[in-house]
């Protein structure tokens, strides 16, 4: 992923750069083939010129957005998680409700990479979202209480299971859904909630002591 700090544009004034930027998260969340950059320039009030001073092309642009939404999941998770919660189920529940209140504290991001997470307009998405994935998930799963499960339970097969059957369950109403619109997700939590709640119920059943 790019080093945010020494792109260009950081070095505009904050008000006009996050004009700029949310202009374009707004323009690109119709989708990367639709959007236009005479948009983006007209909502932002600035010129074309301007805009491709600081970014050569569309794509270009494209790019530093996934950086820009991805680095700001990426720090928000890694201050705002307790790792110091060892209980798997516990540290997984506390995220999914973090993802809740980011969406509605950032909802411009979420709508970005949700339409590009659907997308999946371009490798960018891939290698930026991957590495943020896999970095986030390293720590995610480091340090785990595995005294919590029961004997004769393998504890890496069942946090296999816990985070595969969250993770489809995720996927599952994504392709449900089939909107882009992050309010159609917002308006839905409250059924995620239980439902992925009672799958929590199911694995301390099966799993725990």
């Amino acid at each position: 992923m790019q080093d945010l700090s020494g792109h260009k544009i950081m070095s505009m004034d904050v008000e006009k750069r996050d004009r700029i930027i949310n202009a374009a998260l707004v323009e690109f969340n119709k989708g990367y083939k639709v959007a236009n950059t005479e948009n983006i320039v007209k909502k932002a009030g600035i010129s074309k010129g301007l805009l491709f001073h600081y970014f050569e092309s569309k794509k270009k642009l494209f790019e530093f957005l996934l950086a820009y939404a991805t680095d700001i999941v990426k720090k928000e998770y890694f201050e705002l998680i307790n790792f110091e919660q060892r209980d798997i189920l516990e540290r997984l529940w506390q995220t999914i409700l973090l993802k809740i209140d980011l969406s509605y504290k950032y909802p411009m991001v979420f709508d970005f990479l949700t339409t590009a997470h659907q997308e999946k307009t371009c490798d960018g998405f891939l290698n930026a979202y991957s590495n943020t994935f896999k970095e986030i998930m390293s720590k995610f799963f480091a340090n785990i209480d595995e005294s919590l499960f029961k004997d004769g339970v393998e504890p890496q097969k069942a946090v296999n299971v816990i985070y595969w059957t969250q993770l489809g369950y995720s996927n599952t109403q994504l392709n449900t859904i089939k909107s882009t619109n992050l309010e159609d997700y917002q308006k839905e939590y409250e059924r995620f909630l239980s439902e992925i709640q009672e799958y929590f119920d199911l694995f301390r059943k099966a799993f725990y002591k």
